[in-house]
């Protein structure tokens, strides 16, 4: 039972996050290594500097920097 909670807790969580835009770090790896086992996986700064970068094109969060 508690297994079930978890996992309901972790999926919503990770609803919430992608309905704010911050993609989730452990899905990007899972999906990295399960469809290109061989490619480098960015680590979490990079990962989050990367979406960051594609999200507000290179602006900053309030588009000034």
């Amino acid at each position: 039972m508690f297994e079930r909670l978890r996992r309901v807790a972790g999926l919503l969580t990770q609803t919430a996050r992608l309905m704010v835009g911050v993609p989730d770090y452990e899905t990007y790896v899972a999906r990295r290594r399960q469809f290109n086992p061989g490619a480098t996986v960015l680590s979490r700064g990079e990962f989050v500097r990367y979406c960051m970068q594609r999200r507000f094109g290179g602006r900053g969060p309030r588009g000034c920097c």
